[in-house]
């Protein structure tokens, strides 16, 4: 317990005794996420504790990168950074303390929990995805790994981007061999570019074929395009788009890739009405546009808003945008970070939290020796206490799973639902996590795994203001079969062996 003259000293700051963690509910490689109630305003949070931030430099430039963003990328279909807790101190801190706002599941689950949506939620779904694209392009940032568990969902149908550990902002004096070679994204999302280092220079094409897989997945109920690998997932495309048109190949640079299509043997398109026969005509006419297998053919966010699909719902004059980010934000890109540096410039974006003290920083306050009143010390002996149950074996808290990135945060289930299955997708962007709840592989820096259900209570994604005559979404039970658990799981090892061999090429 801490003393009077402790906690008014916290409290004077306004730190340790602003967020009351209330449970553990994700646990990783990284560190471990608790659910927190602001006590000023009584706002669910979630703090995502990062541990040895500076352990690789690779995995603290994609920790800057991310929290970067997300604080100049600031939209209401965008996960929002609440808060950075100081460290103590400027030099020696070894973990960070990250508040996001609290989300109560993802659109993976709603789409796997859900068999029921309506057209009226595929819309606005579809609506909010572009829009935040439309926002994320304009300032010259690419997501890069969007698929449904990048996408947070809410009970009011409410939907916010998160994972921007591989995001990257586009400069156009950037060599686009530099700029790309550390890409691994999640493959069923990836655009057919991506899958063969088809043209020159990637464009935000890229996000918009994702966009066209995620709502394809709605429309259907099941991944679009779940490749095995590389050639199996052109394979997929080629059977539902057809074998693109010679001029498509023609500008491959992949000689392989060019060969390999070249000789495949012609395939027609499938109509989408005949792929989707329950589906808005209108949707499936926009779907095809985004799935487009030549970028160039696909539209820009922007103008995906202005399709007769969004009729009455979207208006792209009122879409806000805006300004690309500057070079001079991301100078760190261009140069070899060593340890210290990194640290440096995430102090410098903690600070970007603390305006009292980004001015004295500013002002060339050195104060390395001098440790500020920092509430990490009460935090670490909250989370301490917190996590006893789960060294011991005495799980309270089912975690949900390996938080493979800042803005993963989640709400809490009860015990009955711990036994549900294992999640099914494979690898995943940001911090570094374990795969199987945190078990093992720690150096396999793009996958992800873990329990992942919703809160056991009559929780519903209901419907939106936004969304007339829309039916609630109820977020169901369903027993997974038994079988496609075991399949799903080989498939996720399988993956995992997959990016290590990458990893060592």
């Amino acid at each position: 317990m801490q003393s009077t003259n402790e906690a008014d000293f916290f409290t004077e700051y306004g730190e340790a005794s602003r967020y009351q963690i209330h449970e553990v509910v994700g646990k990783g490689s990284y560190g471990v996420v608790g659910a927190a109630v602001d006590t000023h305003n009584g706002e669910k949070v979630a703090i995502k504790k990062i541990n040895d931030v500076f352990e690789h430099v690779s995995d603290a430039t994609r920790i800057l990168r991310e929290i970067k963003l997300l604080r100049l990328l600031r939209h209401p279909d965008i996960v929002e950074i609440r808060h950075i807790m100081l460290p103590p101190s400027r030099r020696e801190f070894k973990d960070i303390y990250v508040v996001f706002e609290l989300m109560e599941s993802d659109l993976h689950h709603v789409i796997k929990a859900n068999d029921d949506l309506t057209p009226e939620h595929h819309q606005f779904f579809l609506y909010q995805l572009l829009r935040a694209m439309k926002y994320i392009h304009t300032a010259n940032v690419f997501h890069r790994d969007l698929k449904p568990k990048n996408i947070l969902a809410n009970a009011d149908c409410k939907l916010k981007v998160c994972d921007f550990g591989l995001a990257r902002v586009s400069f156009d004096d950037a060599p686009s061999a530099i700029f790309w070679t550390d890409y691994v994204a999640t493959r069923w999302y990836r655009a057919p570019e991506l899958c063969g280092s088809f043209f020159s220079k990637y464009t935000p094409a890229i996000d918009i074929w994702s966009i066209g897989c995620i709502f394809a997945e709605m429309l259907s109920g099941k991944p679009l395009f779940p490749g095995k690998n590389v050639v199996h997932q052109l394979d997929l495309m080629t059977d539902l788009l057809g074998t693109p048109p010679p001029e498509t190949i023609s500008r491959i640079r992949n000689e392989k890739a060019k060969r390999y299509l070249n000789g495949m043997r012609k395939k027609p398109p499938i109509p989408f009405s005949q792929k989707f026969p329950d589906a808005d005509p209108l949707a499936l006419h926009l779907l095809e546009r985004l799935l487009a297998f030549d970028p160039k053919d696909r539209p820009s966010a922007e103008e995906a808003l202005g399709h007769p699909y969004f009729k009455g719902l979207a208006n792209v004059d009122r879409e806000p945008s805006t300004q690309p980010i500057s070079k001079l934000e991301f100078e760190f890109e261009r140069r070899k970070l060593t340890k210290d540096d990194v640290r440096e410039l995430i102090y410098r974006e903690i600070l970007e939290y603390h305006p009292q003290m980004l001015q004295e920083y500013l002002r060339g306050g050195e104060q390395t020796s001098f440790l500020y009143p920092s509430g990490v010390d009460r935090f670490k002996r909250q989370f301490a206490h917190l996590e006893e149950p789960l060294v011991k074996g005495e799980r309270k808290t089912p975690i949900l799973r390996a938080h493979a990135s800042l803005p993963r945060e989640r709400v809490i289930v009860q015990k009955d639902e711990a036994h549900e299955g294992v999640s099914d997708d494979h690898a995943t962007s940001g911090s570094p996590s374990k795969t199987q709840l945190g078990e093992g592989s720690e150096q396999v820096q793009e996958t992800e795994s873990g329990i992942n259900r919703p809160n056991s209570s009559a929780r519903s994604l209901l419907k939106s203001a936004s969304i007339s005559g829309s039916q609630c979404v109820v977020v169901k039970e369903r027993k997974e079969n038994a079988e496609e658990s075991i399949l799903e799981q080989a498939e996720e090892a399988a993956e995992e062996l997959i990016q290590k061999v990458a990893s060592l090429a």
